[in-house]
């Protein structure tokens, strides 16, 4: 609206003019309220004595009069309460804060809308006059149109979001293409940020934990608001921000306005991921602008220690195939479209077979030989991932029976789960549902989590994997050593295997790297836990591996992956090379 002084000039007319049901004083650090203005028949209907209440004794009694309708008292309280206006204040700290609602004109049901506003004082943006004014002059409605006439009018005037204050959706992109236009010479960065997996924080801590997350973000985002930076909740856990270019947003700058922020925000292991969009101009709208910030966003949402990406114009085609994917996914699996590939673990020292790891392609009909690290993503942002992970073990079982009726030993194989099923609550019972119903014996299959899970909170993790190893399966950690390790997982975790990532096989020519390695391996050893080295592809790799002192490896060095057909064979021929070097030794 205006600014200040003139918020308080309109406000000085309309009181002079009497214009208003109700001028209130009122103090929000200090919990009270002098009564300037208020009609006959609030006074006697709210019940209490209004001149010993505090400020929250008198909102408790006005909600409990039902001096405001029912139909509207969860969106008055969610803005109007005592403590909610309080987080309100900054951000009306340059005008007025409205909200319309229905009041009660008579002890016999009627109503009429009016505005509720809140002018804060100048001195003290804590203190304010809250006023209440008829939305249309005097004009009443009846109780049987009240609801569907003041909604639609409630929709043509929202602009905040009820919770945070901020610009809603609609009016930030109105905003941001109001300020473009005007300034068709300047370029603009959006920014989207996104919550990672909000939606757990309200299932395991309530909606109130997940509201004050949300204000906290909020409140720490309008501390820069200006007129050419603009601040907006664009869903439930998305914000966006409009700001002028200025080459501002390099890596450094960035990752201190990350961590800025989690000194802010209570739940400190939250996790949130950055999109953005640079030099936009009014050639493309601020909704277009912000689409293009969340598609950046989109594939980094569950890669560890990825805090934001830049939009590209590979992302439109990278789109297209993206849906392509999420469209066919679940077609190619009824028509058999996924299979399964196995990588086999070899001993480090002697060389046997030991083991092996289930591993998921897909060959699309159209689209060829797709890889995990594209697909793999697509499943968890859609949630099928649940259905493909319970595919795969199932299979994998199905493998074990068919290999047993061939005559091969028996051996581990291992498979990898996405952090999503671990968080269902029938995780264990569906695996060993399945495991009983091919009769395997649960020491011959590995369940592998990786690292990306432990962004999240541990303790239900913890129990999942706990209860899955107390009925006899084995836990591996894999790819230890590819995002930002903690060594303390090692010690919380209920693990059996260490699966040390191939970046180290990469840089094992680098002192630093390579000693590394060497601790974790003995670090590994001093906790009883194997370990497995991937990525070894030539015998110099192999035997600095085995000086290190590693139980096994995987890698090309021995075998890629290879469909189950071949695998069979490479098994037997395995077989047969350890039966004949037995001989020798004799």
């Amino acid at each position: 609206m205006q600014d200040m002084q003139e918020m308080r000039q309109l406000f000085i007319k309309r009181l002079l003019g009497s214009c208003y049901h109700k001028v209130v004083y009122v103090d929000l650090r200090k919990n009270s309220f002098h009564i300037i203005k208020m009609d006959d028949f609030e006074r006697e209907h709210i019940g209490i004595d209004l001149k010993s209440a505090t400020l929250s004794e008198w909102f408790e009694a006005f909600i409990n009069s039902g001096m405001c309708h029912e139909s509207l008292k969860l969106q008055f309280i969610n803005l109007a309460s005592p403590c909610n206006l309080k987080r309100m204040c900054k951000k009306c700290a340059q005008g007025s804060l409205q909200i319309i609602y229905l009041r009660r004109t008579s002890s016999k049901g009627k109503y009429e809308p009016v505005i509720m506003e809140f002018f804060p004082d100048t001195d003290n943006v804590f203190s304010g006059f809250v006023t209440v004014r008829s939305f249309i002059g005097n004009y009443k409605i009846e109780e049987n149109n009240i609801v569907n006439d003041l909604d639609s009018r409630m929709n043509r005037e929202a602009q905040y979001d009820s919770l945070t204050g901020l610009l809603n959706r609609r009016s930030f992109c109105e905003r941001a293409d109001a300020i473009m236009a005007a300034n068709p010479d300047k370029k603009y960065d959006i920014i989207v940020s996104d919550v990672v997996d909000f939606k757990l924080i309200n299932e395991h801590f309530g909606y109130d934990a997940g509201d004050k997350v949300i204000m906290e973000i909020s409140e720490w985002l309008q501390h820069g608001k200006g007129d050419m930076l603009q601040v907006g909740r664009y869903g439930a856990d998305q914000f966006v921000v409009f700001m002028e270019h200025t080459g501002l947003l390099t890596d450094d700058f960035i990752r201190y306005i990350y961590q800025s922020a989690m000194e802010i925000i209570s739940m400190k292991d939250l996790v949130f991921r950055l999109g953005i969009y640079e030099n936009v101009d009014s050639s493309i709208s601020a909704a277009i602008a912000c689409d293009r910030a969340i598609m950046a966003l989109q594939p980094i949402k569950h890669k560890y220690g990825k805090l934001y990406a830049f939009f590209e114009d590979k992302m439109l085609e990278e789109l297209e195939r993206y849906r392509r994917m999420e469209t066919d996914m679940r077609s190619s699996l009824m028509m058999g479209e996924f299979y399964l590939v196995f990588q086999p673990k070899h001993n480090a020292f002697t060389g046997e077979l030991e083991g092996a790891e289930a591993l998921l392609r897909w060959h699309h009909s159209e689209l060829g030989e797709i890889y995990p690290n594209e697909f793999i993503p697509v499943m968890e942002d859609c949630g099928f991932i649940v259905e493909v992970d319970m595919y795969v073990w199932e299979q994998t079982c199905k493998c074990l029976n068919h290999w047993k009726e061939l005559g091969m030993e028996p051996f581990p194989v291992s498979v990898n789960f996405s952090r999503l099923s671990f968080r269902e609550s029938n995780f264990l019972q569906n695996i060993l549902r399945i495991t009983e119903k091919h009769g395997i014996l649960r020491s011959m299959l590995h369940l592998e989590v990786t690292e990306n899970l432990f962004e999240s909170r541990i303790g239900d993790l913890y129990n999942t994997l706990k209860a899955c190893q107390d009925y006899g399966f084995k836990i591996e950690l894999d790819d230890f050593g590819s995002g930002y390790s903690s060594l303390n997982i090692l010690g919380e975790l209920p693990l059996d295997f260490i699966k040390l990532d191939r970046v180290f096989m990469k840089e094992l020519s680098d002192k630093k790297r390579s000693r590394i390695l060497h601790g974790c391996i003995n670090l590994a050893n001093s906790l009883e836990l194997s370990t497995v080295v991937e990525g070894v592809e030539s015998k110099e790799q192999l035997e600095v591996i085995r000086s290190y002192g590693a139980d096994m490896i995987q890698g090309y060095y021995f075998s890629k992956p290879m469909g189950e057909e071949e695998f069979i064979k490479y098994v037997f021929e395995c077989k047969k090379k350890s039966k004949n070097a037995n001989m020798v030794n004799r």
